[in-house]
């Protein structure tokens, strides 16, 4: 039941938030929300560049060759790509 009235809330203040912005100027908001993002994603960037551990991808490829004869071969072909640390 509180999760409903929440959910209610939730949906007005965001109507009501749309019907500001449509008065406001869509452009001028996009461009406002589009800048914070932009700086958000800089400043993260350069805080802390290194956000994963090393890991390593294995691409799998299948190779199907029909023959003369009217059979197929097929092949399996994998190939790691490890990505390390530089210490």
């Amino acid at each position: 039941m509180e999760l409903g009235i929440i959910g209610i809330i939730v949906a007005i203040l965001a109507a009501v938030l749309l019907i500001k912005i449509i008065k406001f100027g869509i452009k001028v908001v996009l461009l406002t929300i589009l800048a914070i993002i932009l700086s958000v994603t800089i400043w993260i960037c350069v805080a802390q560049p290194d956000m994963h551990d090393p890991f390593s991808v294995n691409t799998i490829e299948y190779l199907f060759k029909i023959n003369k004869d009217g059979s197929m071969t097929t092949t399996k072909q994998v190939t790691q790509t490890v990505i390390k640390d530089k210490d």
